[in-house]
């Protein structure tokens, strides 16, 4: 395959663009787009009639990355030279950046899935349910949109409380799902096709020990508790997390687990850049978020497979055409499956509280030191 990254804009595409950011994620709700050329096209004598607000396709190879509108544009030049920079995101950008609102303002008995759907349904955005997303519909006792808050911090609100994820397909869906289990065709290996790696370790967000509060529904002296412990955390660093709804989806010691394996997931991470933006050399389907990975990183201390968060397709005078891969260890993200049921594999849990994969015969996890879920 080439790398061939057009816009789709008004009837037109345009292409021979020079500098490409493109940014897709599963922790982000919308793909975004940054592209620059210079200001005339090849063959074409007039400016690009490209303005804001415009619908716009973004296609790699013919293949819809990011599906939505054009954000902004930056037309200029100088003494020697002339440019124009466009930048948009998805469909479910308004989503980010519009309040909600809808005709009660409250469901009562209604799913997740019907929820997003009162609420995207005057942007035109379509809703779609992954195969791992049963609980989305559930029905939910009872749900309100807080004053003043987004379609998007509604939607994560309710989202939460179901232990799901919320992203999109690139084609302008809000897709409701968690990650899968779909493998890469490519290996990430030290030496070889890693051009570069950056890691990052933190305790930022890390706590000690999670205590989840909360008040059973309809029965007001009834206080409900929850806790959860991170054994890596040394020192003494508390958080206490009111509950979102103790009538419905976990426990509070279910959740007290996931706001710790969430923030572990969150707190260790790394990028990876590779040369193209395909797989198997540019023969292979495009790098994207949710796919699993094997890494072999030792100075990473990384040799496991690993979670594709994020992807960044680039293109630019000083790196060419690459990839920056964002991961993290996937049974973070298992776990958010797993949350209502309160159940590990059934390897069983380290004593991190991650699944530990194979142990000893005494269902004891051997020491790794690539095993990030030992920092």
């Amino acid at each position: 395959m080439a790398d061939v990254c057009e816009l789709r804009v008004g009837g037109q595409i345009y292409g021979g663009w020079t500098d490409i950011e493109i940014q897709r994620g599963l922790e982000q709700l919308a793909g975004q787009f940054s592209l620059q050329v210079t200001e005339r096209w090849p063959g074409q004598e007039q400016p690009r009639p490209i303005v804001p607000g415009q619908r716009a396709v973004l296609t790699i190879d013919g293949e819809p990355v990011v599906t939505g509108y054009v954000d902004e544009c930056n037309p200029g030049y100088d003494a020697s030279n002339t440019w124009f920079h466009v930048s948009g995101r998805d469909k479910t950008a308004d989503l980010v950046d519009s309040s909600a609102i809808h005709k009660t303002g409250q469901w009562k008995g209604a799913s997740l899935a019907r929820i997003a759907r009162d609420l995207l349904a005057p942007f035109g955005v379509e809703v779609a349910v992954g195969a791992r997303a049963g609980a989305a519909n559930q029905a939910i006792p009872s749900f309100n949109i807080e004053e003043g808050e987004t379609v998007f911090d509604c939607m994560e609100r309710a989202a939460r409380q179901q232990a799901l994820m919320m992203w999109t397909d690139g084609r302008g869906r809000l897709v409701i799902d968690l990650p899968g289990t779909d493998h890469a065709q490519t290996a990430l290996n030290e030496g070889d096709n890693i051009l570069r790696a950056d890691g990052r370790f933190s305790w930022r967000e890390r706590y000690s020990e999670y205590i989840v509060k909360g008040q059973a529904r309809g029965h007001a002296q009834h206080a409900v508790k929850g806790k959860a412990t991170d054994a890596s955390v040394t020192r003494h660093r508390p958080l206490i997390v009111l509950a979102e709804d103790n009538a419905h989806g976990p426990s509070a010691a279910e959740r007290a687990q996931w706001e710790c394996t969430v923030r572990r997931g969150r707190a260790n991470r790394a990028t990876i850049r590779v040369q193209s933006w395909r797989q198997a050399g540019d023969a292979g389907p495009l790098w994207a978020p949710g796919l699993r990975v094997t890494v072999n990183a030792p100075r990473l201390r990384l040799r496991a497979e690993a979670l594709i968060v994020s992807v960044t397709y680039l293109k630019n005078a000083n790196d060419g055409t690459v990839c920056d891969l964002e991961i993290a260890d996937p049974r973070a993200f298992d776990l958010l499956s797993g949350v209502r049921t309160a159940k590990m594999s059934s390897h069983g849990t380290s004593k991190h509280g991650l699944a530990s994969g194979k142990g000893d015969k005494h269902g004891k996890k051997k020491k790794d030191d690539d095993d990030w879920g030992s920092l």
